[in-house]
């Protein structure tokens, strides 16, 4: 089991105490181990997955270091979904998915953040969730790619309206 889950550094992490995903969202670095900056929203900051095993997966990190969707008052939950819908429609025009998909977890990392990956008939498990783990699910583009996705990713959600 990770060592997440001890109780010490759960209830830290909880707390917003040790919050790693806190620590990303409000310092200055553009990115991580696994995610790369993209732009700002209403509440949130989106961020493109490192591990592109599906083109365009990103994912939307609350500015507010809550646990549960329904910690957020109404106004901030209706926010916070917004820029969801944003982003969804953003990826799905750019990467003509077939269908999008949400994953708000957070039993690895409790801050509210949602995974949105665009989904496609041809992909590696068209009928069900596609486990990045598995071996050959590592998709990992090059500088300029990364660059180049970001940025139509930033230009769309920039002239999109809601």
């Amino acid at each position: 089991m990770s060592e997440n889950w001890e109780s010490k550094n759960w209830d830290s992490m909880i707390s917003g105490e040790l919050c790693p995903v806190c620590d990303l969202i409000h310092s200055d670095a553009k990115d991580d181990e696994h995610l790369i900056q993209i732009c700002d929203l209403t509440l949130s900051r989106l961020y493109l997955a490192k591990n592109q095993f599906v083109k365009g997966y990103c994912v939307l990190i609350c500015y507010k270091h809550v646990i549960e969707p329904y910690e957020l008052s109404r106004p901030e939950r209706a926010m916070f979904f917004d820029d969801v819908a944003r982003v969804a429609c953003v990826l799905q025009k750019i990467f003509t998915a077939d269908k999008m998909n949400y994953n708000i977890l957070g039993n690895l990392s409790p801050h509210l953040h949602t995974h949105i990956l665009p989904r496609y008939f041809t992909d590696s498990a068209p009928h069900r969730p596609i486990d990045p783990a598995l071996k050959g699910h590592e998709i990992f583009l090059t500088t300029a790619e990364y660059k180049e996705r970001i940025s139509w990713i930033a230009d769309q959600i920039q002239k999109q309206q809601m």
